[in-house]
């Protein structure tokens, strides 16, 4: 983007140097980036580092919004548009043209160079999925008309009808790859083309799907899904995806009823950075209800806190944020709208007060603490029925394997234990794995173009369009 705004100064100053010298194929315009985020703190948190990104003489490099309905975009329009998808559908359904021409559709489809998508398996799953794929849809139509275009001169076509008649296949190759595509597909031109033409170069947008857990062991599966959709992508990931990180010290109580209170109480009390107002503490609870239920467990027990969940009013939400980045010794309450994406600095303590339903919110939980590089600790407090989830979930830990092998909802979690007889399989492994001695098979093969790795470690099934983290 930095490139991109140099480029257009350069234009303008040769535009106003000498007006006639300036080529119209050489017209550079300003394009900008769209982040979408699942919520509006995250949207914000990433309004803050955009904003707060400067140059070596302390000069701002880009600018950032957070646009909304209550957010309307401002009369100079940022250079980072920052927006959940049902907050800009809002924007460009609703009133769009109201704010200028570049929040209608096809001002987005110009001018919106790259797309982030942050937290891309939240984004692409149950809850966002219409909103995100709307989106997407909207640039990919664009995508494939501005190539489609370009193509048709290349080709002299005069009639699109001609493009829209090909094989499928060629014209996707066509949108993926211009011209030479074309022809290394198998399209003969009605006419000769000339050796020496220079095709291209072709729109590209940039599209970046970001997000801390990216399942790719089924077809199904987020990461799978994206690969299905663009194939071309270049998949980068750390060592440690779906991993526990190392620095995370875990310890683990089974509670009930009678022993939750006094529990969680002692894991928090008992915590040397909490003794020394040092660090801070966060306490995840299942729900709203169950968070207030906390609290007023910690208010008897004297221990001072905030609370953070949806149904707080906005601005004690947005207190509660505050006070845990601000104030050292700090202990929020929460539910797992803090689990995603909250960067604050300092969180040393973990604490579950009620297990994460599946291993997804368990890694983003943990995820919190021993950030860039610092050590944390997590406290998982579970009951009878968190059980068989728990001990995958340790034993993985112990061995220090990526827990994807065990993604799932809790429901189909414990339906699958029924289904083996309460034996764990991996994901990606069918229910017949389980030996007649009801343990998991334990040898490697290669089945059917599979490569099965059905050990007490990270077991993985990647097919064709699999990709291994």
């Amino acid at each position: 983007m930095l490139k991109q705004r140099a480029a257009l100064e350069r234009y303008q100053e040769q535009q106003q140097a000498d007006p006639a010298g300036v080529s119209v194929r050489a017209l550079v315009r300003r394009y900008h980036a769209l982040v979408l985020c699942p919520n509006a703190a995250l949207c914000q948190q990433v309004v803050a580092t955009v904003n707060g990104l400067c140059g070596p003489e302390g000069e701002q490099l880009l600018t950032a919004a957070h646009i909304n309905s209550s957010n309307p975009p401002p009369f100079d329009a940022p250079d980072v548009i920052v927006a959940t998808p049902a907050g800009l559908l809002t924007i460009i359904n609703d009133a769009g043209g109201a704010y200028g021409w570049l929040w209608s559709e096809e001002g987005m489809q110009a001018r919106v160079r790259h797309v982030v998508v942050d937290e891309a398996d939240l984004l692409l799953g149950n809850a966002y999925v219409k909103a995100t794929e709307q989106i997407l849809t909207i640039f990919k139509v664009a995508d494939r008309r501005r190539v489609e275009a370009k193509v048709l001169e290349e080709l002299g076509l005069v009639d699109k009808s001609e493009f829209d008649r090909l094989p499928r296949a060629i014209k996707v190759a066509g949108w993926r790859g211009g011209v030479p595509a074309m022809l290394a597909e198998g399209y003969k031109p009605k006419r000769a083309l000339d050796p020496d033409a220079k095709y291209g170069p072709y729109w590209r947008r940039q599209y970046i799907f970001s997000a801390a857990t990216m399942p790719t062991i089924t077809f199904s599966d987020v990461g799978s899904q994206i690969q299905k959709m663009y194939p071309d992508a270049t998949w980068v990931s750390t060592e440690l995806l779906h991993v526990s990180k190392p620095q995370v010290t875990h310890a683990w109580h089974e509670v009930s009823d009678e022993s939750f209170g006094m529990t969680l109480l002692e894991a928090v009390r008992s915590d040397a950075d909490y003794q020394a107002r040092r660090g801070k503490t966060l306490i995840f609870a299942a729900d709203g209800a169950s968070a207030d239920a906390v609290s007023e467990l910690l208010f008897g027990g004297h221990v001072p806190h905030v609370v953070y969940h949806k149904s707080r009013p906005k601005l004690e939400q947005a207190a509660a944020l505050e006070a845990l980045r601000e104030q050292d010794g700090t202990v929020m309450v929460c539910t797992d709208a803090a689990a995603r994406g909250l960067d604050v600095q300092g969180i040393t303590h973990v604490v579950q007060a009620d297990f994460a339903p599946n291993t997804i919110d368990f890694l983003h939980r943990i995820g919190r603490t021993a950030r860039a590089g610092n050590s944390g600790r997590a406290t998982s407090l579970y009951r009878e029925r968190n059980r068989p989830l728990v001990e995958v979930i340790r034993k993985y830990i112990s061995e220090g394997v990526p827990l994807e092998a065990a993604f799932s909802r809790a429901r189909s979690f414990s339906r699958k234990l029924k289904r083996t007889g309460g034996v764990f399989v991996p994901r990606g492994m069918p229910a017949s794995a389980v030996r007649e001695d009801n343990q998991p098979a334990t040898t490697d093969s290669t089945k059917n173009g599979k490569v099965v790795a059905a050990t007490g470690r990270a077991a993985q099934s990647v097919g064709s369009s699999g990709i291994a983290g």
